[in-house]
């Protein structure tokens, strides 16, 4: 059975969440006290968080800030679930490298979607090799393309060579494939440009980019959009989907 954790400071939202996602299978830790949650997140280390924004002491950032920096809580997927829908607090919540980001009111079942596509996209993650800027991950036919680092590393750069062979491309011809950039370095104008040219190789391919903290720059200095699909989460590109 998959743990999640909500930690929020209303007791309203924590008693309805619990009722929701236990009809859901999961178990369900919720509390309302940010230090304690931390604890919680410590000692049972859950599939997933569902964490507020604005609470009194610790706020939501003070929390993702204490799990990043713990060995044991850093790579548990957190879905911001808040009322709070201003752009520079998305922003900043996908700087700390969350799954990503539910305004309130939602949806049960959306936000069920969501857990699921956290807590299997961690799954993945586990998998990867942190020494290697590029690795390629199958889903059915889709191909899952996961960067990291600096695009202007040289390390990058020869796994552009190494990766994407002409074998590689043969596979992916007329395929989806589904680039996630959540984990590389912030982006400039001359990095945008320079991934929007290496997305052009895949022009005979149905492209998917997993953005994060990215979409932001990547909309402001290309008109990528236009041809590529752009999302903040695996999430919004599921729900996209149905």
């Amino acid at each position: 059975m998959e743990t999640v954790l909500a930690i929020d400071d209303d007791k309203t939202t924590l008693g309805i969440l619990e009722s929701q996602l236990s009809a859901f299978g999961y178990r369900v830790f919720v509390e309302r006290a940010a230090k304690r949650g931390l604890e919680i997140a410590k000692e049972f280390v859950p599939d997933v968080i569902l964490l507020d924004i604005n609470m009194p002491v610790m706020s939501g950032f003070d929390v993702l800030a204490n799990l990043k920096k713990d060995k044991a809580t850093r790579d548990i997927p957190v879905i911001m679930l808040t009322s709070n829908k201003e752009r520079t607090s998305v922003i900043e919540a996908m700087r700390y490298g969350i799954s990503d980001y539910i305004v309130k009111p939602y949806d049960p079942d959306k936000l069920n979607l969501k857990i699921k596509s956290a807590i299997a996209h961690a799954d993945i993650k586990k998998s990867q090799n942190d020494d290697i800027f590029i690795e390629i991950a199958r889903k059915g036919e889709m191909a899952l393309i996961i960067m990291r680092g600096s695009i202007k590393d040289n390390g990058f750069k020869n796994d552009v060579k190494t990766v994407f062979n002409s074998f590689f491309m043969k596979q992916v011809n007329g395929k989806v494939c589904v680039f996630d950039i959540r984990n590389m370095e912030d982006f400039d104008s001359n990095d945008v440009k320079e991934f929007v040219s290496l997305l052009k190789f895949f022009s005979d391919s149905k492209i998917k980019v997993i953005t994060g903290k990215h979409y932001g720059s990547i909309v402001s200095n290309s008109d990528i959009e236009n041809t590529v699909e752009l999302y903040l989460s695996y999430g919004d590109m599921e729900l996209a989907s149905i």
